[in-house]
């Protein structure tokens, strides 16, 4: 935390990881919910890919303890998570495997649960050269997700937005 300004830092807290994985994680990123918990979710990126899930930790205590990261059944990363109007919380990914694109998924119990059953396919790529999404809900209940991959092989990576609503 920083006290002025972002002059100087200290750290408060860190997340605990399992014995031996913390080489393969990256890229954390925090939501706060409504009812003040504190939930990351972090890049996994293991030697088997096949085992590419999102990870992820809660704080019950405004950041000064996280429990153990634990796996999610969300395979893709980096994560992007926003807490929505309605107090679900949303997380978008890339999908970096066949059938490649950007993806998204919601818990409707601030992390305790994801829906993976009915994850959600925001756009569909060639290959895996994608992802890195973040998504704002606008004031009409819209979201609007941005993020990269290439529109045609061959042609440089350009950055496309997805503008959709999730169903209630």
């Amino acid at each position: 935390e920083s006290n002025d300004d972002g002059k100087s830092w200290q750290v408060i807290s860190v997340v605990p990881t399992p014995t031996g994985n913390a080489h393969h994680m990256s890229e954390p990123h925090m939501a706060q919910l409504k009812s003040g918990k504190l939930v990351t979710m972090v890049r996994n990126e293991p030697k088997d890919r096949e085992k590419c899930f999102l990870l992820q930790s809660e704080s019950y205590d405004g950041g000064k303890t996280w429990t153990m990261l634990h796996e999610t059944p969300l395979w893709g990363y980096p994560p992007h998570l926003l807490t929505l109007n309605n107090g679900w919380l949303l997380v978008v990914y890339g999908h970096r495997r066949k059938p490649y694109g950007e993806r998204a998924c919601v818990s409707r119990d601030e992390g305790e649960a994801w829906d993976a059953e009915n994850e959600i396919v925001l756009a569909e790529a060639f290959n895996g050269d994608l992802g890195y999404p973040a998504s704002v809900q606008l004031n009409d209940g819209t979201i609007l997700t941005v993020f990269y991959q290439q529109d045609k092989e061959g042609e440089p990576t350009s950055v496309f937005t997805t503008h959709w609503r999730l169903k209630q």
